[in-house]
């Protein structure tokens, strides 16, 4: 009697298994043709993130090559497993953030005069500062 028992809840756990891998299985199938049918749906020039942190604008589609293109103008070409946002906005500066770096490099300029640093000491600081900045 304890094999019989033993036998239908090993049957129960297989059973449950297979149905268990076949919906994921099909949930999968389905977020795959999803993003197959975002993908066709896209217009040349939208903004396109990779996962691995990659933004570029859209240029084609070719079966499963996705040619996206540089700031600069290159084109590079992506794997489609490897987009994962369409249509959102890359994290570019503002003009408000590159007025406030005018802004830092005036004070720099005050702060010289205030310590009372020579002119010619205030330009190598100045110099010294942006190198910095570039950094």
């Amino acid at each position: 009697m304890n094999n019989y028992m033993l036998l239908i809840m090993a049957a129960f756990l297989i059973v449950f298994m297979m149905w268990s891998s076949r919906s994921r299985r099909q949930q999968m199938q389905k977020l795959e043709q999803e993003k197959r049918d975002q993908l066709a749906a896209v217009t040349p020039g939208e903004w396109v993130r990779t996962r691995v942190g990659f933004w570029g604008r859209f240029v084609d589609l070719d079966g499963d090559i996705v040619v996206l293109e540089t700031s600069n103008g290159h084109e590079m070409y992506w794997e489609r497993e490897f987009i994962a946002e369409i249509g959102g906005q890359p994290p570019l500066a503002d003009a408000e953030q590159a007025g406030a770096d005018a802004d830092e490099v005036e004070t720099v300029e005050e702060d010289a005069s205030v310590l009372g640093l020579d002119q010619e000491d205030a330009q190598s600081f100045d110099v010294r500062d942006t190198d910095e900045q570039q950094k």
